[in-house]
């Protein structure tokens, strides 16, 4: 009546181990025509990358050309909505920082999907920390879901750190000007 334990993983486990999982997750809920689209970094709130931002713009391509999804959910994983854009992947540009922020910006905003023409509605489920380029996120969304406990904000603000996602035109269309100056320019 002995028992065997292997310390080997199955081979399941060690083919997930290997494959680094996607910074943005897509599921698509048939039956209900809704997309979700998760982005997936909890380790670093969320903040988007220049590969997070390429497959956010992936995905909502994804969601704009599907014509079976109706509406789509954005939505961070591990507790928190997003925390902006990833402030340690520029800090690792040394001498090519200029080209690469003209670089995202030509082409498309820092976050992705930001400047895209997206016919369907978007739905943003907000938790957590949602601040600088990740409020840019949900107030590009057409709704907004936010936890009661959710920390919002341009915190980028007061590092001088300029909105550059669409935010300074979107927030006076949903808040009034007055309300969205106070918030861009004290953060």
């Amino acid at each position: 009546n002995s028992k065997h334990f292997s310390t080997e993983p199955p081979q399941e486990e060690e083919q997930a181990a290997k494959e680094p999982e996607s910074p943005v997750l897509v599921e698509k809920m048939e039956g209900l025509h809704i997309m979700t689209i998760g982005i997936n970094r909890p380790d670093k709130r969320n903040c988007v990358n220049t590969e997070t931002a390429e497959h956010l713009k992936m995905a909502f391509h994804e969601f704009e050309t599907d014509e079976n999804m109706y509406c789509a959910v954005l939505h961070g994983l591990g507790g928190n909505f997003c925390a902006g854009y990833d402030l340690e992947e520029l800090s690792e540009l040394e001498e090519d920082l200029a080209n690469k922020i003209a670089e995202i910006l030509m082409d498309q905003g820092p976050m992705g999907p930001t400047k895209m023409q997206i016919s369907k509605p978007v739905i943003a489920a907000v938790n957590g920390f949602c601040v600088a380029g990740g409020l840019e996120l949900a107030i590009m969304c057409d709704l907004r879901v936010v936890e009661d406990n959710c920390k919002l904000g341009f915190l980028n603000r007061r590092f001088g750190v300029p909105l550059i996602d669409g935010g300074t035109v979107r927030l006076p269309e949903l808040i009034g000007l007055s309300k969205a100056m106070d918030l861009i320019l004290t953060g």
